[in-house]
C-alpha cells in the first residue's frame, strides 16, 4: 500500500486552539497541516517565555508597572507551556520510535 492511498484516507489537521488573529466564521473550516500547527505552538510558547522575561525583568528593576503577582503568574503560564510541548514532543518521539521498530 501506498503512501498516497493512506493519505487519501486521512483528513486534514485541525487547531484546536483559535488564533486571535483570525477570524473564522461559523460554518467555515480552518485547517492547517501537522508542520504548520507546531511550528505555531513553538512561536506561541516563545511569545509566552518573552514576555515572562520581560516582566521579571521589570520586576527587578523596580518598575512599579508589574506586580510580583503578575510577574509569577506569567513565568508559570510560560512554564507550563513549555511542559506540555516537552511532553508532546516525547509522545511523538515514541511514535516515531515505534513506526521504525514496525517489521514489513
Amino acid at each position: 500500500m501506498s503512501i498516497d492511498r493512506i493519505q487519501s484516507y486521512m483528513p486534514p489537521v485541525k487547531s484546536i486552539i483559535p488564533n486571535s488573529t483570525e477570524q473564522v466564521t461559523p460554518g467555515q473550516k480552518q485547517t492547517m497541516s501537522f508542520g504548520e500547527m507546531m511550528t505555531k505552538s513553538l512561536g506561541e510558547i516563545n511569545a509566552l517565555e518573552a514576555d515572562a522575561d520581560k516582566k521579571i525583568e521589570s520586576l527587578v528593576a523596580g518598575k512599579g508597572e508589574v506586580s510580583p503577582h503578575t510577574a509569577m503568574l506569567a513565568l508559570e503560564k510560560a512554564d507550563t507551556a513549555f511542559q506540555l510541548m516537552n511532553q508532546i514532543r516525547s509522545k511523538i518521539i515514541r511514535v516515531y520510535e515505534e513506526i521504525v521498530r514496525t517489521q514489513i
